[in-house]
């Protein structure tokens, strides 16, 4: 507080006052010791925010930068997973079609089995069919040769059979059974 009246004093008692101390020749050195002066003053109130506020942004890029590689990441192992997951699904489709193809195939064999079954049952009865229906003609077949037989002999008692008379009848008898 002193500094500056002396000052003005100095400069109002001759030998150039202020002009002397100002002059061209000590303005270097009076930037200078002002510059020195107000350094500490100037790194307290400017450089200091400044350089808070770079590492506060420095700080945050890489806080950012380590949350997008997190990111990332996490991106990466999701889709890895949706990737498995996906497989999964396309083996368990691929399964599932196995799977109702090998039943498909079972039920056309068991349908195919019944078919077969039910083809040889009616074959097996066609059979019993045709074999009743040919004991049955057996049966009639010898019911009427033991008929024409009686008929024969009955025929052959009333009267005496030459050769052509043997004849005649086996060739009638011959005839009645192919018709």
């Amino acid at each position: 507080m002193h500094l500056p009246i002396l000052l003005v004093l100095a400069s109002e008692e001759g030998g150039g006052g202020l002009n002397a101390i100002f002059s061209a020749e000590y303005s270097f050195w009076w930037t200078l010791l002002i510059f020195l002066v107000s350094l500490p003053l100037m790194w307290k109130v400017v450089f200091g925010p400044i350089a808070d506020a770079l590492d506060r942004r420095e700080q945050a890029s890489r806080e950012a930068r380590l949350a997008a590689e997190a990111a990332r990441e996490e991106a990466q192992r999701i889709q890895e997973a949706m990737k498995k997951d996906l497989e999964a699904a396309r083996q368990e489709a691929n399964q599932q079609v196995a799977d109702a193809r090998a039943r498909a195939e079972t039920r056309e064999k068991e349908i195919l089995a019944a078919a077969q079954e039910q083809a040889e049952a009616d074959r097996r009865r066609a059979q019993e069919e045709i074999e009743r229906a040919l004991q049955s003609a057996r049966q009639t077949l010898r019911a009427e040769a033991v008929a024409l037989g009686v008929e024969i002999a009955e025929q052959v008692m009333e009267r005496k059979f030459s050769a052509e008379d043997h004849q005649r009848l086996v060739s009638s008898f011959q005839e009645e059974m192919r018709s």
